[in-house]
């Protein structure tokens, strides 16, 4: 007769080894303009422009640029965007990979509908032969406004 703690054993072991390991090789991206890998902002207006009472020069705080070293060859870029705010949120979020010849693909654009500490990934993949040089996330929406989050964005191989 077989023991039960043997038999579970020996299930398990085998079970171990017909599941995929789902192992990312993925390194966070520099904030630009900032320090660390992540950012925390709370959503403004967006931008103005010229309008009565509004100071120039003012600007939103949609846009966050993230640094790709330029010996890095990505096969894709993974953004995290995680609800900082007590109530639960509706964020515009779009994410694009910018080219050093001065264009960009937008690989994601939805508005996310984010619970106090829930987070959404989005996936972008950068044109064939051609590595972009900067990853923006582009975070607001005018239901948003208030709303605080904390996005990051890494680089996997």
């Amino acid at each position: 007769m077989i023991k039960p703690r043997i038999l579970w054993g020996t299930l398990a072991l085998l079970l171990s080894f017909s599941l995929p390991v789902n192992a990312q090789n993925c390194t966070p991206l520099a904030v630009v303009k900032g320090e660390g890998t992540s950012v925390t902002k709370r959503v403004s207006p967006p931008n103005a422009g010229v309008l009565p009472f509004v100071p120039v020069g003012f600007r939103g705080n949609w846009d966050t640029d993230f640094a790709i070293a330029g010996t890095s060859s990505y096969r894709y870029f993974v953004g995290t965007i995680q609800s900082a705010s007590e109530d639960p949120a509706n964020f515009r979020v779009q994410m694009f990979l910018k080219y050093s010849d001065g264009t960009a693909d937008r690989v994601f654009n939805e508005t996310v509908r984010l619970q106090p500490n829930e987070s959404q990934q989005m996936t972008g993949r950068p044109r064939p032969g051609n590595l972009p040089f900067q990853v923006n996330l582009n975070v607001g929406g005018k239901n948003a406004i208030g709303h605080s989050y904390t996005i990051q964005v890494e680089g996997c191989q």
